[in-house]
């Protein structure tokens, strides 16, 4: 590229939210996106496990712009304008300066995030021009109540303070970036669908992302865990117990992120921030800080005093029908729940009672039968040493009758013996007679026998007896 040729601007996408708005899940899950974020992150703590995705210089710098002009990031109070025409301006700017060379060096494409920007806005529009940077402005939002609530549960604080931060960061940081280029986003649209939000801000920006949702969705879908959402509302958002200051700007805000901005939405959310304005003195005396922050306009003149008290009004009745309905509800909780300890202790009462009862039922049958059991167990251990001694007796008779059987026993091995001999006997004898019968019929047989039969005719007739007559 020539010498000549002047650089592109450099991207700087500034995430505009209040506190516990999700502004850390959106800088998170810019960052898997492909833009960088600073080098000295915030570390993360309990109330965001993960990490704050915000530089820990940018927060300590506007943590001192903000307490040079009497204010704090707690502080639904405006900023001085005063601030601004400040010799001590000039010093922030030097810091601005360095801490974005620090945290982002050359990058092209950075993520600046902390809430308290809302707060200064003409500061870093100013500060990010000078370093180079053209900013493009994101700005989500959260339910007004979810946002209490989860301050409640990390500050100890009453809902309504919660709910004026949240209205006054949301405010100023629309105000501040009018005619700038911005988008509009929420908190609960980039938990339900991340690629829709990272599409509605690469469009409504003119902004390419280095990496595709395709090859960031495994990153961003375990960095989008449920666990990231610490503190749920109970769906009564933009009910009607929210105050007009609180339920037009959510609603109008929340129309935003669905379906784009409409200019016509403007002036009521200016009228909003004006009569917040002039509610302010008496609302901080309600609140018990009587005390205004110095940016704080005070009512001057009839009018003037007529129309903050009148705002003053509205906003307390507000804030008193909002706790008296918190206590209603409270009331009602703990009515439940003293309905189901009782009906829990009557339960436990009765399965005791009848517990006990059957218990002591038993154990006065066992007294009873106490006799009975002892008769019953001497009756036993008779028996058994009338059959032991049966059993001695027997073991007698049996010792006789197993030397009987022995003799026996020795008497059948010797008459097996001798049947084994007369076997061997009667075996031979039978070897014998067949030998002879053979034998004999060879003789009757042979040719010798026939010859000689008339001989020995003649002579068994010579050795008979003679008869005598």
């Amino acid at each position: 590229m020539p010498l000549d040729q002047a650089s592109p601007p450099r991207i700087a996408l500034v995430v505009l939210g209040m506190h516990r708005s999700g502004t850390s899940a959106l800088a998170g899950v810019l960052g898997h996106m492909g833009c960088d974020l600073p080098q000295d992150l915030m570390p993360g703590n309990e109330a965001n496990p993960r990490g704050h995705f915000e530089s820990l210089k940018v927060y300590y710098l506007n943590d001192a712009i903000l307490a040079s002009a009497g204010s704090a990031w707690d502080d639904w109070a405006p900023v001085s304008p005063d601030l601004y025409r400040s010799p001590r301006l000039a010093e922030f700017r030097l810091r601005a300066a360095e801490v974005l060379a620090q945290e982002f060096g050359d990058s092209s494409l950075i993520v600046l995030k902390d809430p308290r920007i809302c707060r200064l806005l003409p500061f870093w529009t100013e500060a990010l021009a000078e370093a180079g940077f053209r900013p493009l402005y994101v700005c989500t939002h959260r339910a007004a109540d979810e946002v209490a609530a989860s301050l409640t549960r990390r500050e100890g604080w009453p809902a309504s303070r919660g709910r004026l931060l949240w209205l006054r960061h949301v405010l100023e940081a629309e105000a501040g970036t009018r005619g700038q280029p911005r988008v509009f986003v929420s908190y609960e649209a980039l938990l339900s669908d991340w690629r829709a939000t990272v599409a509605r801000i690469a469009g409504g920006l003119g902004l390419q992302f280095p990496r595709t949702p395709e090859a960031a969705a495994p990153a961003i879908l375990d960095f989008l865990a449920d666990d990231l959402r610490h503190f749920r509302s109970d769906g009564q958002r933009a009910g009607p117990e929210l105050p007009d200051w609180i339920r037009r700007p959510q609603e109008i805000l929340g129309r935003w992120a669905a379906s784009g901005e409409r200019p016509e939405d403007r002036a009521e959310l200016d009228a909003i921030e004006a009569e917040l304005d002039r509610a302010l003195p008496m609302l901080r005396m309600i609140a018990g800080d009587a005390a205004p922050a110095q940016g704080a306009p005070v009512p001057s003149g009839p009018s003037a005093e007529e129309g903050a008290r009148r705002a003053a009004d509205r906003a307390a009745q507000a804030m008193l029908e909002e706790e008296l309905a918190l206590l209603r509800r409270a009331q009602a909780d703990a009515e439940a729940r003293l309905r189901h300890a009782s009906a829990h202790l009557e339960a436990m009462t009765r399965r005791l009672s009848g517990e006990m009862e059957a218990t002591l039922s038993a154990e006065l049958s066992a007294r009873a039968r106490l006799p009975e059991v002892e008769a019953a167990r001497a009756a036993l251990q008779r028996e058994v040493a009338d059959l032991r001694e049966s059993l001695r007796h027997k073991g007698y008779h049996v010792a006789e009758l197993e030397r009987h059987a022995g003799q026996l026993a020795e008497r059948v091995v010797v008459l097996e013996r001798q049947q084994g001999e007369l076997e061997r006997q009667l075996s031979e004898a039978t070897l014998q007679i067949a030998e002879l019968e053979a034998r004999h019929a060879a003789i009757m047989a042979s040719t010798s026998w026939k010859v000689t039969r008339p001989m020995r005719s003649a002579i068994q007739m010579l050795h008979r007896p003679k008869q005598t007559s």
